[in-house]
């Protein structure tokens, strides 16, 4: 019987990719979202890196957690704060609990215990929360915003693994049945490439520290044909967030030390990369930067 490290080493021969902890990463969080697509289907949206690298551009880099918000949103119109409140929490058990019985099958540590910020985390006044599951010392992250703004419609599509494309003898898939039961595409409704745009724009702008892997993303989907320049969706988006005093901070922050070539050279950001990101992806730093600047000054307008 294989066990977890003997299969990393298969994927890695494979898809010719020497990182075994970042392919254990992805062999981990894979069957995370085929464990929670079985269990609410189409009621969470994929989004954010993983759905990036898993359903529309493939292994570009890794992405270390899974992203996810709640499709329903009208379920919430017209309810009051402590209602919304009671609701939002409700669904947070429901979520969490089904990814105890997940972290129990996979042996991660974790409880659906909404109390204890080691496992569980809300912010946002409960709009958003961050489930934290532990390998060890390692920490996989799960967030769904529960409560968004929703400006384009959702897309059917698959996540791909790692080994998409690659040569599997049957031998091999007999030996390795029981990780590839779940290390196989997934059909799942996720984020078009304009929603992600928009909300990873709106990441770099309110959180506090910018992040490379997020300034590439957004080359990744302008190299696919979506036009950057979508001010006004962007702007909603922000708006969605200003409500909330830490992204009013973070944002503040932002326009006062906006300078993405900072950031390019991190070395923790460029070992999560698979290939060396090109060239054109320098120039398109500048651009990006001066559109940003514009995007902050319709924020002061606000």
């Amino acid at each position: 019987m294989p066990d977890l490290p003997e299969f990393v080493a298969f994927v890695a021969e494979k898809s010719g990719i020497r990182k075994p902890s970042l392919i254990e990463r992805d062999v981990l969080i894979h069957r995370i979202l085929k464990e929670l697509n079985s269990a609410f289907g189409d009621a969470y949206l994929f989004k954010g890196g993983s759905s990036l690298v898993k359903c529309y551009f493939g292994y570009y880099r890794f992405s270390v957690d899974l992203d996810f918000t709640w499709r329903r949103q009208e379920v919430w119109e017209n309810l009051g704060k402590k209602s919304l409140r009671r609701e939002l929490v409700e669904q947070a058990e429901r979520f969490g609990s089904a990814l105890e019985r997940i972290a129990h099958d996979m042996e991660l540590d974790f409880r659906c215990d909404l109390k204890n910020r080691n496992y569980v985390e809300f912010g946002s006044g409960s709009r958003m929360v961050t489930f934290k599951l532990w390998k060890g010392s390692e920490l996989i992250k799960i967030q769904v915003n529960f409560v968004e703004k929703l400006l384009f419609p959702p897309r059917n599509v698959v996540a791909k693994t790692l080994l998409a494309g690659r040569e599997i003898s049957d031998d091999e898939k007999a030996y390795f049945r029981e990780f590839l039961e779940f290390y196989h595409p997934v059909k799942v409704s996720a984020y078009s490439l304009e929603e992600i745009l928009c909300e990873k724009i709106r990441a770099i702008l309110t959180r506090q520290a910018m992040k490379l892997r997020d300034i590439y993303d957004m080359f990744m989907i302008k190299k696919a044909g979506v036009k950057i320049e979508l001010k006004e969706e962007i702007l909603e988006k922000i708006r969605f967030a200003m409500r909330f005093k830490k992204y009013r901070i973070a944002l503040k922050a932002s326009m006062e030390t906006l300078n993405l070539e900072s950031i390019l050279e991190d070395p923790a950001e460029m070992e999560m990369f698979v290939i060396k990101p090109e060239e054109k992806f320098y120039s398109f730093v500048g651009e990006l930067e001066s559109f940003l600047k514009e995007i902050t000054r319709e924020v002061l307008k606000m």
